[in-house]
Formats: C-alpha cells, structure tokens, sequence
C-alpha cells in the first residue's frame, strides 16, 4: 500500500513540474495590479449628427436599414455612463458623436489620403512595409465573436506609419475576405497624433474596394453617444510598472439581426455595430479568429514599435499582452480559448516583432500571450 500511495504521489509531482514550465510564476503574478482603462468621452474633436441621419446610412445597401439601438444579448448592460442620467460629456439625446478628421488634419503635416484608405488594407505578401503577429484558431467551425483585454502603450509614431493591436473577424477566400478589426493604436495620419485611441476596420472584398478605418467610409452605425471610434484610451501603461491598465473589447454577433456588435470594458458598453448587409461570408459567422498587432510603414523605412516596443521575452513587465481571450462558439457561448486550438503566426523576423504563448497564464491574465518589439530595419522576411 505505502509503495502505492508513493508511486501516485511521485507521479502527482512530476504532472506538477512538467506543467509548471509553461504557466505564469504565481509569485511573479501576483507582483501585478490590475485596473480598467478609461476610455475618455468625446471632445470638440467630435461632431454630433442625428443618429438617424449619420453619413454610414448613405451606403448603397443600408437605405432601407432600420438602426438596432442594442443587442438583444444585451441584457445587463449600458449604452454608456451617462445613458441613465445628467449627461456630462458626449453629444445630447438622439445624437452620435463622429470624429471630424478634418479637423485634426489641421495640425497633421504631410497626411496621406491613400495611405489612410488605401495602404491600411495591403497584405505583407504584397505590400513591404505591412508586418503582423497573431494568435489565430485552428477550429473548423463558425464563431461569432471574440473578446480580449488588450495593454495598450502610447508610441511614438511618424505621421505614415501605424501601430495597431485588434481583434480579427473573418470568414471567406481570399479574394472575397470579409473582415473586421477592432482594437486601439496609434496611427499619427488618421488622428494627427500619437495618442492611444480606440480603431476598428472592415472589408467585405479582401480589401479591393469596400472598407475603411472607422467612419471613413458607410459602414459602421454609431448608437452610443459617449464613446466613438478616435476616443482616446487613458492612461496609457508604461513599460517597467507593475500597475496594468486593461481596455476590454468584445465583437459578438447578434443571433436575431446577424449584426456585428462592438462593446468595450467589462461593463458592457454597447458602442455601435457592422451591420450584416455589408458582408457576404461574415453574415452568417466567422471562420477565423486572430488576435494580435499589426504596423505598417514605408517601403524601405525603418518600421514602427509594435505594443510596448519590447519583446515578449522581456516579459509582461515590460511587453505589450493580451489577456482573458475568449471565442463566442456557434451556440453563441463565450468561453477560454484552448491551447490546443491556438496556432502563433508572424510574418517578420523575431528581433523586429515576436509573439509568446502558452496558454493559461494564471487566474488573472487566463489564457494570454505576450507581443510587440522594437520594429526597426530589415523587418520583412
């Protein structure tokens, strides 16, 4: 008995150091403070357009669109901070906020059209310069959406460069991509700044004539009246401190409209959606998940900081991570993902930009992975 009893005790022990290995230090985590970024309200940047009159409904295939003003999944959960009182910040009653980019490219130097409409959507196959690390599902299934916590840095960016860490949407062959981003960065000719601010992005033709960043072009339907796509996220974290500053992003499909809902923090906020017209493949789910970062920069320059600008061997002090990931299956359940269904891609070589994973890092990152690095010359492979 007692040589049973040690075999299954040696054999416990040895289950405990092999996993061990791969999983965050408990002491090392609990070194870690955690709180939600502040997503800051609209300012003068921003002008308030009559929900029902906002320029998205302009577009060819939403003429007849009757606006969703929440989900239906939606059930404990806010419009935004101020939808049940005094209204301290944002646009009135009946009005969404849209961000004026004319009015920020006053103070931007040199801005590029193009490169806002059109260079965003080059792949790196074909456009040097575009660089990308993901965590991406390797499941044959349909998804219908995706959350994460995302540890954003402000960085120090030229006007024709960007830097983006998001969640991807999508579904379909290449030259049919349907695609959403949905995540925040710094990108100095959208915003004419290097401030961290929320981004999302859409294609429905792999990126040939449909899509734009944010309210460039119809697509997205504003309903919040608080927070936008160019909101800023604040604070920014910093490398080296042990206080982490989290920004919470879920895209979930509503099951009854087929629309693609935007929500940010953990409490919920419904922000606005893509409706289910816009998209051919992504109408009916999602093929593929990725979460990660993505840059782009000029041909033959130097590329930009990705996250923190650190690597991830230097660990989440220092590196850029996500956290808390979760797929929304086809019953519409939002759960872990699982290592097993998880595969790392990068396009670039690992002194410009890596990605570390291995999976459950603890009960409070959970599943989680680290990302980023300094960007710098000779970065496409």
């Amino acid at each position: 008995m007692a040589l049973v009893v040690f075999f299954v005790l040696s054999l416990c022990i040895t289950c405990c150091k092999v996993d061990g290995r791969n999983k965050f230090q408990p002491d090392e985590e609990n070194d870690f403070t955690q709180h939600n970024s502040i997503m800051l309200p609209v300012d003068n940047n921003f002008d308030c357009v009559d929900i029902y009159k906002q320029p998205t409904l302009q577009h060819p295939l939403l003429k007849n669109h009757n606006i969703q003003l929440s989900p239906t999944f939606a059930k404990n959960t806010a419009q935004s901070s101020s939808s049940y009182g005094e209204i301290v910040n944002g646009c009135p009653e009946g009005k969404v906020p849209i961000y004026n980019k004319t009015k920020r490219h006053q103070n931007s130097t040199n801005s590029s059209f193009k490169l806002q409409t059109n260079e965003f959507w080059k792949h790196s196959k074909s456009f040097p310069g575009y660089n990308a690390v993901t965590l991406d599902t390797t499941q044959n299934m349909i998804f219908h959406g995706a959350f994460t916590g995302i540890a954003g840095f402000n960085l120090s960016l030229q006007d024709n460069q960007y830097s983006i860490s998001s969640i991807w949407i999508e579904s379909g062959p290449p030259t049919e991509l349907n695609s959403i981003k949905l995540g925040v960065g710094v990108h100095p000719s959208l915003f004419g700044d290097s401030q961290l601010r929320l981004i999302g992005s859409w294609t429905a033709d792999g990126y040939k004539k449909t899509g734009c960043y944010n309210l460039l072009c119809s697509g997205f339907v504003q309903v919040n009246k608080e927070y936008a796509f160019g909101s800023v996220i604040s604070p920014a974290n910093t490398i080296g401190s042990t206080s982490k500053y989290i920004t919470f992003l879920k895209i979930k499909q509503d099951r009854s409209t087929g629309h693609w809902w935007l929500t940010i923090q953990l409490e919920s906020i419904q922000i606005g959606y893509w409706p289910k017209e816009l998209f051919t493949h992504l109408s009916k789910g999602a093929s593929l998940i990725r979460f990660g970062g993505q840059t782009l920069s000029p041909p033959n320059k130097d590329s930009p900081p990705m996250g923190s600008g650190r690597l991830p061997k230097e660990k989440y002090r220092n590196s850029a991570f996500m956290e808390k990931l979760q797929i929304i299956d086809l019953e519409y359940n939002e759960v872990d993902v699982k290592s097993k269904d998880m595969k790392p891609y990068k396009d670039t070589n690992s002194d410009c930009y890596d990605l570390m994973y291995h999976g459950y890092e603890g009960p409070v990152f959970k599943q989680a992975f680290l990302y980023g690095g300094p960007g710098g010359r000779n970065c496409d492979i």
